[in-house]
Protein backbone atom coordinates (compact mmCIF):
# COMPACT_ATOMS: atom_id res chain seq x y z
CA UNK A 1 0.00 0.00 0.00
CA UNK A 2 1.68 3.17 -0.69
CA UNK A 3 2.09 6.26 1.40
CA UNK A 4 0.03 8.60 -1.40
CA UNK A 5 -3.41 5.91 -0.50
CA UNK A 6 -3.21 6.64 3.14
CA UNK A 7 -2.78 10.39 2.98
CA UNK A 8 -5.81 10.52 0.94
CA UNK A 9 -7.35 8.08 3.11
CA UNK A 10 -6.91 9.73 6.52
CA UNK A 11 -8.69 13.11 5.70
CA UNK A 12 -11.78 11.08 3.85
CA UNK A 13 -12.69 8.82 6.99
CA UNK A 14 -11.71 11.77 9.20
CA UNK A 15 -14.77 13.88 7.03
CA UNK A 16 -17.02 10.63 6.92
CA UNK A 17 -17.07 9.96 10.91
CA UNK A 18 -17.57 13.76 11.48
CA UNK A 19 -20.47 13.87 9.11
CA UNK A 20 -22.04 10.89 10.58
CA UNK A 21 -21.23 12.47 14.44
CA UNK A 22 -22.52 16.32 13.41
CA UNK A 23 -25.96 14.24 12.18
CA UNK A 24 -26.28 12.52 15.07
CA UNK A 25 -25.64 15.64 17.64
CA UNK A 26 -28.07 17.60 15.07
CA UNK A 27 -30.92 14.91 15.91
CA UNK A 28 -30.23 14.61 19.42
CA UNK A 29 -29.81 18.38 19.70
CA UNK A 30 -33.58 18.87 17.30
CA UNK A 31 -35.00 16.14 19.03
CA UNK A 32 -34.42 17.69 22.97
CA UNK A 33 -35.45 20.49 21.46
CA UNK A 34 -39.03 19.65 21.24
CA UNK A 35 -39.47 17.89 24.13
CA UNK A 36 -39.32 20.66 25.88
CA UNK A 37 -42.51 22.40 27.16
CA UNK A 38 -40.63 25.89 28.04
CA UNK A 39 -38.55 27.62 24.98
CA UNK A 40 -36.26 29.94 26.48
CA UNK A 41 -32.71 31.08 26.80
CA UNK A 42 -32.29 29.67 30.85
CA UNK A 43 -33.63 26.29 29.82
CA UNK A 44 -31.25 26.34 26.80
CA UNK A 45 -28.05 27.40 29.09
CA UNK A 46 -29.21 24.34 31.66
CA UNK A 47 -29.62 22.07 28.75
CA UNK A 48 -25.81 23.08 27.02
CA UNK A 49 -24.26 22.79 30.74
CA UNK A 50 -25.35 19.69 31.61
CA UNK A 51 -22.02 17.37 31.61
CA UNK A 52 -23.35 14.62 28.64
CA UNK A 53 -24.67 18.00 26.47
CA UNK A 54 -21.20 20.08 26.82
CA UNK A 55 -18.75 17.03 26.00
CA UNK A 56 -21.22 16.36 22.59
CA UNK A 57 -21.46 19.82 22.16
CA UNK A 58 -17.74 19.85 22.52
CA UNK A 59 -17.36 17.19 20.16
CA UNK A 60 -19.68 18.77 17.73
CA UNK A 61 -17.84 21.93 17.61
CA UNK A 62 -14.25 19.90 16.83
CA UNK A 63 -16.29 17.38 14.09
CA UNK A 64 -17.66 20.55 12.68
CA UNK A 65 -14.06 22.52 11.99
CA UNK A 66 -12.28 19.13 11.10
CA UNK A 67 -15.35 18.95 8.44
CA UNK A 68 -14.62 22.26 7.09
CA UNK A 69 -11.22 22.45 7.29
CA UNK A 70 -11.00 19.34 4.75
CA UNK A 71 -13.99 19.91 2.72
CA UNK A 72 -12.36 23.81 1.99
CA UNK A 73 -8.63 22.49 1.59
CA UNK A 74 -10.13 19.86 -0.94
CA UNK A 75 -11.61 22.76 -2.70
CA UNK A 76 -8.63 25.17 -2.86
CA UNK A 77 -5.86 22.08 -3.51
CA UNK A 78 -8.20 20.93 -6.80
CA UNK A 79 -9.26 24.33 -7.93
CA UNK A 80 -6.06 27.23 -6.92
CA UNK A 81 -3.18 26.00 -9.45
CA UNK A 82 -0.71 28.91 -8.29
CA UNK A 83 1.10 27.78 -5.10
CA UNK A 84 1.31 31.81 -3.78
CA UNK A 85 -2.19 32.02 -3.96
CA UNK A 86 -3.29 28.17 -2.90
CA UNK A 87 -1.43 29.46 0.08
CA UNK A 88 -3.01 32.04 0.72
CA UNK A 89 -6.44 30.90 0.92
CA UNK A 90 -5.48 27.86 3.05
CA UNK A 91 -4.06 30.20 5.27
CA UNK A 92 -6.78 32.07 4.94
CA UNK A 93 -9.42 29.57 5.47
CA UNK A 94 -7.19 28.21 8.39
CA UNK A 95 -7.31 31.24 10.75
CA UNK A 96 -11.07 31.78 10.14
CA UNK A 97 -11.07 28.04 11.70
CA UNK A 98 -9.30 28.59 14.13
CA UNK A 99 -10.37 31.81 14.71
CA UNK A 100 -14.09 30.51 15.26
CA UNK A 101 -13.10 27.56 17.17
CA UNK A 102 -11.54 29.89 19.51
CA UNK A 103 -14.63 32.17 19.86
CA UNK A 104 -16.92 29.20 20.78
CA UNK A 105 -14.43 28.58 23.64
CA UNK A 106 -14.47 32.22 24.68
CA UNK A 107 -18.56 32.03 24.37
CA UNK A 108 -18.78 28.63 25.95
CA UNK A 109 -16.21 29.85 29.39
CA UNK A 110 -17.72 33.58 29.44
CA UNK A 111 -21.19 31.71 29.69
CA UNK A 112 -20.46 28.92 32.49
CA UNK A 113 -18.93 32.37 34.96
CA UNK A 114 -22.38 34.01 34.87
Amino acid sequence: MSLYILEGLKPWVVQRVSAVYIALFLFYSLYCGLNVEVVSYIHWRGWLFQPFNSIAFGIFVVAVLFHAWIGMRDVILDYVHDIMLRLFFLALVMGVLVGSGLWVIRILLFSMVE
